[in-house]
């Protein structure tokens, strides 16, 4: 039994040491770049006076990505934080063919942790990392770092700032909160009832990993349990300052058939969840009762806009074409969709969207009516209530204010992120990232980047920028 427990001792250690001593030298490392890269391109001015926060994926909890705060360009390059190891994707990526419907150059559904995505107060940058397992803090002015909270499994998207605290996920199947200010753990809560593990990039995963970040919203913080859909899900939500389930905004919602993954959203009385290859779900906030899938399309990119109208693509993995498909919320119904796309961003009644190689900006308002007035008139023509020839003048005006609905284009690459910071879009680019005049389409400043510019945030007025080799720039206005 002696030579046994010798042995177990053995075998442990050899098994243990070199992922401390591997998390260990990730950690220095981080700390000695972000440090070097601060020192080489020295402070960044946080700008005074302006729209600080990005305290969700994606600015907002519409993940609208649209902030009132802007951009003083040109900019330049103030720090870089260069992580040791790019970012461990969940999913590696679509299968390379699809040998029944001779489809090939498929699309990932799933690609929702392609970078380190940040969020920031205006005074820290936080990122979650899939390659050390941990919640980072960064001086927003230096990208020196000030602290590290480790988790047992990757976190794949960004933390939710609140309340002074920090909210996220991990592949350990626990939401966590923590002190914004020193990373200190508040509170950690399991999201499925049972604890069962499984490998994953030789690591150790919980089997219901919490992918869909954590949503907050005043005492209530909701997140999900889910992997695969043979296997249960859990939609949890708990208080936000104790991580108890057992309160007056807590419920754990056990779910069959469903594979809960990308970031959650939430209208003012919905949440709603991606799925990857499944349409988003619809649940209740108050107590997580489902309400059914909305629209048409799949995928993890999935925004809503202030009128209740859920962008989501791409509709399937077999998909020749990029396409992000317009669901009703009310009525839960696909209304439209836009080919040749795979990022929109919405803000009032204007969209802005890449296709065909050019980057474009509709009036949705027009675009909706136009479409609308198409539909009516071939109604007529099929009731007999109009002549052929009648509806064809009808149709051609029609589609004439259909084409104006489009205000401007300008050649540009395939967006990987876009967002809008006061009457700027920016857009994420592979190799670079660029911004354009929301109102006429002008090229106001592009840099380029090595890697693929997958994450965007707007911060005091600074751009963030997260690529696909682990990578955060920072960009400020030049003094």
């Amino acid at each position: 039994m002696n030579q046994l427990n010798h042995k177990m001792k053995r075998v442990l250690t050899v098994m243990i040491l070199p992922r401390v001593c591997g998390l260990f030298v990730i950690l220095c490392m981080q700390v000695v770049v972000a440090q070097k890269s601060g020192a080489e391109s020295g402070d960044a001015v946080v700008t005074a006076g302006a729209v600080t926060g990005w305290n969700t994926y994606r600015h907002d909890n519409r993940r609208s990505g649209v902030t009132p705060s802007s951009l003083d360009f040109p900019l330049s390059s103030k720090w870089i934080h260069r992580s040791p190891l790019p970012p461990q994707m969940a999913w590696t990526g679509p299968a390379k063919w699809d040998a029944y419907s001779g489809n090939s150059g498929l699309q990932s559904m799933r690609n929702f942790d392609p970078c380190f995505y940040v969020t920031s107060d205006g005074e820290s940058i936080f990122f979650g990392s899939s390659a050390d397992d941990a919640i980072h803090s960064l001086d927003l002015k230096t990208g020196k770092e000030k602290w590290v909270h480790f988790t047992g499994a990757a976190v794949r998207l960004p933390p939710t700032i609140a309340s002074g605290n920090l909210y996220f996920g991990s592949d350990d199947g626990f939401a966590y909160c923590c002190d914004k200010v020193s990373g200190a753990l508040i509170w950690r809560t399991r999201a499925a009832t049972g604890n069962r593990h499984i490998t994953s990039n030789r690591k150790l995963m919980s089997l219901w990993p919490v992918r869909t970040g954590v949503l907050v919203e005043g005492k209530q913080a909701v997140f999900a349990g889910s992997l695969v859909p043979w296997e249960k899900s859990y939609l949890c939500s708990v208080d936000a300052f104790s991580g108890g389930v057992e309160s007056e905004q807590g419920f754990r919602r056990e779910l069959a058939n469903v594979t809960l993954q990308g970031a959650l959203l939430a209208s003012s009385k919905k949440l709603f969840v991606p799925q990857g290859r499944a349409a988003p779900l619809a649940f209740d906030r108050k107590d997580g009762t489902p309400r059914g899938k909305i629209g048409e399309a799949g995928g993890v990119f999935c925004i809503l806009s202030e009128d209740d109208m859920l962008f989501a693509g791409p509709p399937h993995q077999k998909e020749r074409d990029d396409q992000i498909r317009v669901a009703d919320l009310d009525s839960s119904a696909a209304v439209a969709s836009f080919t040749g796309t795979n990022r929109i961003l919405v803000a009032g009644d204007l969209a802005w969207l890449a296709t065909d190689g050019k980057l474009k900006c509709l009036d949705r308002s027009q675009n909706v009516q136009a479409q609308d007035t198409m539909r009516n008139i071939q109604s007529d023509l099929k009731k007999k209530m109009i002549t052929a020839a009648q509806a064809k003048a009808l149709l051609e005006e029609a589609q004439k204010k259909l084409k104006d609905a489009w205000q401007w284009e300008v050649e540009s690459g395939v967006p990987f992120d876009m967002v809008k910071a006061g009457d700027a879009v920016i857009v994420g680019l592979n190799g670079g990232v660029r911004a354009y005049s929301a109102t006429d389409g002008q090229l106001l400043w592009q840099e380029e980047l090595a890697g693929t510019a997958h994450g965007l945030a707007i911060v005091a007025g600074m751009l963030i920028v997260s690529t696909d080799l682990g990578h955060i720039h920072a960009f400020a206005a030049i003094q």
